[in-house]
């Protein structure tokens, strides 16, 4: 406490001023330094997930860049696919088809697609039970009664066995 002596006029008169005891100071920084702490880490790591994005965004830039700038030195660079589809469709229209093959054989571009009639030849063996007074009678009753759709019906089963297979002639359609 403090003592004041003052003198002033009458109409307020003489005597020692006592002030009021100051409020007590509740000091909270303790409980807000967690807080600041708090909010500091959070700061740093949005910092941090913007720096690797923006980082991200420099390597996919680099990137698009060099795939403008740098040059092509292979025909089957994915760069040239609708190049080559057009050039397709052009040799297909105007009869370069064995122009184009040659071209795109000799810079590693896609070959044309065309259109192949192929004939197989199979062999297969197929079992099927006749009734017959012996075996040759039962193999003519099975040669003269023979079906496709039963070897068909077989096949989509997985019971057919192939036996051997070739590629007996191709020919351009």
């Amino acid at each position: 406490m403090t003592d004041i002596t003052t003198t002033a006029p009458a109409a307020l008169g003489e005597g020692t001023m006592v002030l009021p005891p100051a409020p007590a100071v509740t000091d909270r920084r303790a409980g807000f330094s967690g807080e600041l702490d708090r909010a500091r880490e959070e700061l740093a790591a949005a910092q941090r997930v913007i720096a690797e994005k923006d980082e991200a965004i420099v390597a996919r830039n680099r990137t698009i860049e060099q795939l403008r700038t740098e040059q092509i030195t292979d025909g089957g660079d994915y760069r040239l696919t609708e190049f080559w589809e057009r050039a397709g469709r052009i040799a297909d229209h105007a009869d370069f088809c064995q122009e184009y093959d040659r071209m795109a054989e000799a810079m590693n571009g896609p070959r044309r697609e065309r259109d192949y009639d192929v004939t197989l030849r199979i062999t297969v063996e197929w079992t099927t039970t006749r009734r017959a007074v012996d075996g040759d009678a039962a193999g003519d009753f099975a040669l003269n009664d023979f079906d496709v759709t039963e070897i068909a019906e077989e096949a989509s089963s997985g019971m057919l066995t192939v036996i051997e297979s070739e590629v007996y002639e191709t020919e351009e359609s």
